[in-house]
């Protein structure tokens, strides 16, 4: 392609991305509305107990009624896994996507503690390091892990949890 081609190309190519994602990011920013402000109403969504059809129809009233197949099949998807609950994780990585492009990685840091702007900023750079810049690190506190560090780039996990090592120490010594 000529340069001018190439930048028409990529034009239209950024156009159709954006209005690709448009519905997306619009009924994940209504459902997480609507399902934070009835606890209740998620928590019967998310009960597989109940048979997937009754929350289906509950599903359907929430979900605006122009809704693309896929983004409907994807709620539903969901919603039978009992897993309406993850919107606005899903929400929060969408626009994370969004905003650095379709390329970006992902790393999110679990420690038991909250860690120091200095500690975040040397993880931040080690991950950095390994990984490429182009890498986006969440933190997370989660006093379950007892002490450590849990760390997942894409689908790789580095579980360095104090509570992976005594699982793995019990489960050496039930073996034995």
């Amino acid at each position: 392609m000529t340069d001018g081609k190439t930048t028409q190309a990529m034009a239209y190519a950024r156009a159709a991305y954006e209005l690709a994602l448009e519905q997306w990011q619009k009924t994940l920013q209504g459902m997480q509305d609507k399902l934070a402000a009835d606890p209740a109403l998620l928590a019967r969504l998310n009960d597989t107990q109940t048979a997937f059809e009754t929350r289906q129809k509950q599903l359907d009233e929430l979900l605006p009624p122009d809704v693309t197949a896929p983004v409907r099949n994807f709620f539903y998807t969901l919603l039978k896994e009992g897993h309406l609950n993850l919107v606005d994780d899903i929400a929060a990585n969408l626009s994370r996507m969004v905003a650095g492009g379709p390329g970006i990685e992902f790393a999110t840091v679990t420690t038991a503690i909250e860690l120091t702007d200095a500690e975040k900023e040397a993880f931040r750079a080690k991950l950095a390091a390994r990984y490429g810049e182009g890498l986006s690190v969440d933190f997370v506190v989660d006093k379950s892990i007892l002490g450590g560090v849990v760390v997942q780039v894409g689908d790789k996990i580095l579980d360095g949890s104090v509570a992976t090592k005594l699982n793995t120490a019990r489960e050496k010594l039930m073996v034995g």
